[in-house]
This record gives C-alpha cells, structure tokens and sequence, in this order.
C-alpha cells in the first residue's frame, strides 16, 4: 500500500467512526483530519525510508560505484574507505591503506574521525564498546559488491598480502611495504540532518622520510 492509499484510508475510518456517531464534520474538523493524517504518513514514510552513505564525486578520487569505494593515493601510499551499509546500528566504514613505497610507514586508527556538515567531530566508538552497539557474535565483513570490485581491478589485485592485525587494542598499525592492512571505524549514528560526511584517515606517517599524509574520503547519505 503505497502512502496516498494509507492517507486516504485514514480518511475513509475517520468519517466512518464520525458517521456512526452520526457527527458531520465542520471545516475546521476537516483541516485537523487531513492535517493529521498527512503527518501520520509523513511519520510512516520517515521509518520505512531506507538511508544509504554514498561516495561525492572528486576528480582526484578513484570512485567504484558498485561498492560506493572512495580511493586516493598519495606519496606512494593507496587509502581506501568503503561504507557498510549493511551495518545499522552505527557508521560503519572499511579502511585499507596500501604500501607500494620502499619503506614502513604507520599510523593510528584511534586518530581516525568523521567530520559532518556542521563541522562536529565524531571520533570512532573503542573497540571495549563494540560489542554493546553490535552484539557479541557481530564479525565485520566487507560487502559483496567490494569483492567483484576487487576480482575485476587489476590495480586491487596488485596490492600486496593482507596483513593480520593483532586482535588487542594496539596504538600504533604499521604497514610494511608492499603490504596492505584493513581495519573497521564504527562512529555513533548520524543525525539526518548531516547529509555530508568526511572520514578522515590523517597523519599516515613515512619512518623513512618522516612526512605525513591525511586522507579525507567524501560520502553523502541518500534516502530513498
């Protein structure tokens, strides 16, 4: 039942009820009537809307659609940020910074934040809170469409191995060269008023030339 049928199924009752009473309404009653069915509705299309996060076009951006993945790369350094939209009680994002450089290079993940159109800053929920937002058995995975992405890019598949993170709180992640680390930042829910969203991936540290280098990855959230 598409909404206009629900409005005016709310309308049909409402002056069955009244006719029963044998009460004929006034203008007034009417407008309240109507007026309160529309919210009704609104209220009813509001829940069922489903939101998506959604990369923004930048022409410095690599942007694969399938998978909504935002990529950028850097002195010798390729960040990738993937929205997981399967994830519903938090912002969910996938991280993976790529190593094609001769030398280490790290950074912190608790540095990590998401900055949205007010200007708030929103750092990551810590991992002793995972499991009261996500549940015990919640195990992060990376979505369907990423892993098409990956088999059909030349440029994915080139990346070096997968690096195993330690499962304990670490300070530090350290990338070797040609290796690749993927980690998860969880953020509170957005409110709706925050249609633009940055994640920011900053001070991505070179032990050899001792530079650092910020990603900041452009999303948007869509209803419909």
């Amino acid at each position: 039942m598409n909404f206009i049928r629900l409005r005016h199924y709310i309308l049909r009752l409402t002056f069955q009820k009244m006719k029963m009473k044998k009460q004929r309404p006034s203008s007034l009653q009417l407008l309240v009537i109507l007026f309160l069915a529309n919210m009704g509705c609104a209220a009813l299309q509001s829940t069922f809307q489903t939101e998506r996060i959604v990369p923004i076009f930048d022409p410095e951006a690599t942007i694969l659609p399938r998978s909504g993945t935002v990529a950028y790369v850097k002195n010798g350094i390729t960040a990738m940020a993937i929205p997981l939209n399967d994830v519903k009680a938090v912002d969910a994002f996938g991280i993976i910074v790529f190593n094609s450089t001769d030398h280490w290079i790290s950074l912190r993940q608790e540095d990590c934040s998401m900055l949205d159109q007010s200007g708030k800053v929103a750092k990551p929920i810590h991992r002793s809170q995972h499991t009261f937002y996500l549940g015990k058995n919640f195990r992060p995975k990376m979505p369907p469409e990423f892993r098409e992405d990956f088999r059909e890019s030349r440029v994915l598949r080139s990346m070096g191995d997968l690096v195993a993170l330690p499962t304990e709180d670490i300070e530090k992640t350290t990338v070797m060269p040609r290796r690749r680390v993927r980690f998860f930042l969880y953020f509170h829910k957005r409110s709706i008023k925050s249609s633009n969203l940055r994640i920011i991936v900053p001070k991505v540290h070179s032990e050899f030339t001792d530079t650092e280098t910020t990603f900041v990855f452009k999303f948007e959230v869509q209803k419909g």
